[in-house]
């Protein structure tokens, strides 16, 4: 029998991105070796053909390689093969295939046989290195289409032609939202988790409809799949990951977190971390107040602290749609590390509808945006480039009020006073001995200021004038130094962590010296952001 025609091992095992520093690490946690013969044949059985005829390479995000095989029946599957750079691979594995499956049969029309607006079909999976793979793996039905954001940013793309797509994933999004779960964390198969979560339910109250007692017997909530507990050498830190009852939970369990990572796995004098030994006291301290806070700053509506299931990334990229005329979504790909978590934590817009842009300003009374003072002034040219970002923004205040604003607990949520500060405070948290305590410290020095509006009792936060002054102090110039690295990530164009397309490097490496070259620490207000073992938000 022929050998399929594929990629060399180069791509198949390694990623096909090379990086401006910190090279070899990135490498490292990205590459996946797996047996490509054995995975044939389980494709083959999974979608019922005797060879493969050929692999192609479907994208590369920050944590899978993605591939499409074609085989001799004409059938097509979808490999994605996870790396070790996402953290526990076993369990997001395990769960992102038994979230799409309860996505799938939760939402399936019974009318219809469609697979709109849903995920993918999973024909084959494993989450454990050993099996005859190697490596943990899903197989997926191919969803036909071009993402959405090939179609975004076109001018032609307007009128019904969008709204199919706004409709089809403000509906996505009322069905997940409008689901109560039983607890915070994820979803896996019952079979899945331990015998105690196994006897906890999956729906807080007993369902009534066959379909969710069917749903109820195979599926359980169990631990966080959200990477930041999982990452490096955080793995190794004996920790509640959940499942969880409550936000308050969740925030006291990510502060003890911290606490045990900081006596047993942070290595401060590595340059990867931002932190050093000095800011123990103060991560310390910032810790031991968000485990008092907790139960301070969660709101007390049920309906916005219910635990829900929403896509964690629901961008342009993985919202397939019609590749002409309207776009109606024909699936939702990429579901790796999506959880449970409160209602208020998964009601925010969209990223792919979000405009954020400085361009075009959205009124906040919900009236349409204005088109800029200066837009006859410019060239035919620079007028279509405005009238994207027009569209762009109107579609954004469409969502707000067609949308939003008709999902009465949603517009709650999202009006509720320094939202943003509570719905981080998880994230700053997990991330304060890597990333340094600048940003925790922002976040609490926030909820201190308008503690009001938080509680009745005494504040437990006691940074002083000084502190707050000496912060305000740090954040200015952090702002001034992220800007000029925003710039300088535009003009060599690569990611955030240096990542650049192999046949790009060479190119972009003599840009970022000559960048280098003129970059001045004092202006800049900190030093130049690439070099050998600088911080990196995948290595830490």
């Amino acid at each position: 029998m022929s050998r399929s025609h594929r990629p060399d091992d180069e791509t198949l095992f390694f990623s096909n991105y090379r990086w401006l520093y910190n090279e070899d690490l990135h490498r490292k946690v990205r590459t996946t070796p797996f047996d490509v013969e054995a995975l044939e044949n389980i494709a083959c059985h999974a979608v019922g053909a005797r060879r493969c005829i050929s692999w192609s390479v479907l994208g590369e995000g920050g944590f899978n390689k993605v591939f499409l095989l074609t085989f001799d029946n004409d059938a097509t599957a979808v490999v994605r093969l996870p790396s070790r750079a996402f953290g526990n691979v076993q369990l997001a594995t395990a769960s992102e295939v038994a979230t799409m499956c309860y996505v799938r049969e939760r939402y399936q029309p019974e009318s219809t046989d469609t697979d709109r607006s849903l995920p993918p079909r999973v024909l084959a999976w494993s989450a454990s290195h050993q099996n005859p793979a190697g490596t943990p793996y899903i197989i997926l039905e191919y969803v036909p289409g071009v993402p959405l954001g090939a179609r975004w940013y076109s001018l032609d793309f307007q009128g019904d032609d969008v709204g199919v797509a706004i409709v089809d994933l403000a509906s996505f999004e009322w069905g997940l939202l409008h689901e109560p779960l039983s607890q915070n964390g994820a979803i896996y198969f019952a079979t899945d988790v331990s015998e105690e979560l196994r006897n906890r339910p999956l729906y807080p109250e007993p369902p009534s409809d066959d379909l969710r007692k069917r749903l109820s017997e195979k599926y359980r909530i169990g631990p966080t799949v959200d990477r930041e507990w999982w990452r490096g050498d955080y793995a190794r830190v004996d920790a509640n990951r959940g499942p969880w009852p409550d936000m308050q939970t969740m925030i006291k369990s990510a502060a003890e977190f911290q606490l045990r990572a900081i006596d047993t796995v942070v290595d401060f004098s590595s340059p990867l971390v931002t932190s050093n030994s000095s800011d123990v006291p103060l991560l310390r301290r910032m810790l031991e107040i968000c485990i008092r806070i907790a139960p301070l700053v969660v709101p007390n509506d049920p309906a916005l602290t219910t635990p829900v299931l929403n896509h964690l990334d629901r961008s342009l990229a993985n919202i397939i749609v019609e590749p002409e005329g309207h776009a109606y979504i024909r699936g939702v790909i990429d579901w790796q590390g999506t959880t449970v978590s409160p209602f208020f934590m998964q009601c925010g817009l969209p990223s792919a509808i979000r405009y954020e842009d400085d361009v075009i300003t959205i009124p906040e009374d919900g009236s349409l945006p204005p088109w800029p003072e200066y837009f006859d002034q410019l060239s035919p040219e620079e007028q279509d480039v405005v009238r994207i970002h027009h569209r762009r923004a109107c579609r954004h205040r469409l969502y707000n009020t067609a949308v939003v604003a008709t999902d009465i607990p949603r517009l709650i949520a999202l009006n509720q006073p320094h939202l943003s500060a509570v719905v981080n405070l998880p994230l700053m948290i997990n991330r304060c001995a890597a990333d340094g305590p600048r940003e925790l410290r922002d976040l609490l020095i926030r909820i201190q200021l308008f503690w009001h509006e938080f509680s009745d009792s005494p504040c437990p936060i006691d940074f002083t004038l000084d502190e707050m002054a000496a912060h305000a102090k740090e954040a200015k110039d952090y702002k001034v130094w992220d800007a000029a690295r925003e710039r300088l990530l535009s003009e060599i164009r690569c990611r955030i962590d240096g990542a650049v397309h192999a046949d790009r490097f060479e190119e972009a490496k003599e840009i970022m010296e000559k960048c280098r070259k003129e970059w001045n620490e004092s202006e800049m207000k900190g030093p130049f952001p690439f070099y050998e073992g600088a911080h990196s938000y995948v290595l830490t």
